[in-house]
């Protein structure tokens, strides 16, 4: 690969595109854009995650901002799937910001609130023993809408490979 840095800022403006897209489809444009960031998990398991606290600021008097991450390892997969978490995490922002509780048990296990949420805006829920309802797809109508983002804006960026240990 070349210029590694330079695919790796098109893959953060990438998903701030398909963030913004989805925001406006199924959020109605309410949520404030969070900081994106791409970060590998350790255990290969997350798809991606919301910081409940404002981990990023600018400076000590800065309020600070939320953070909403998706996972390094799991972007080689296909657009529905990416968008799957980014709307995922999106519901999670959106439980957040509206000071709804949607998970419990120091934050592992999602809650009907969340599956209520989640279902509002485009997606498909399963529940998973341990943690909930926590398995999200696209519904098919999102589906269609995201099929449509990806054939207007190809894909752009690179991924990084799982973790070995």
């Amino acid at each position: 690969m070349e210029n590694g840095t330079a695919r790796y800022i098109e893959t953060v403006a990438y998903l701030g595109k398909l963030y913004d897209f989805a925001n406006e489809r199924l959020f109605n444009g309410e949520l404030k854009k969070p900081v994106i960031t791409v970060q590998r998990d350790e255990r290969n398991k997350t798809n991606g995650w919301w910081s409940v606290g404002k981990v990023w600021q600018e400076n000590a008097e800065d309020e600070g901002e939320h953070e909403l991450n998706m996972t390094a390892q799991q972007l080689n997969r296909p657009i529905g799937e990416i968008a799957a978490t980014l709307i995922h995490e999106m519901c999670h922002q959106f439980a957040s910001v509206n000071n709804m509780q949607d998970c419990s048990r120091s934050g592992t296990y999602h809650n009907k609130l969340f599956k209520k949420i989640a279902e509002t805006h485009g997606l498909k829920v399963e529940c998973v023993p341990q943690i909930g309802w926590s398995h999200t797809e696209l519904a098919e109508e999102t589906a269609a809408m995201i099929n449509e983002f990806g054939a207007e804006n190809p894909a752009t960026g690179s991924y990084r490979l799982p973790v070995v240990k």
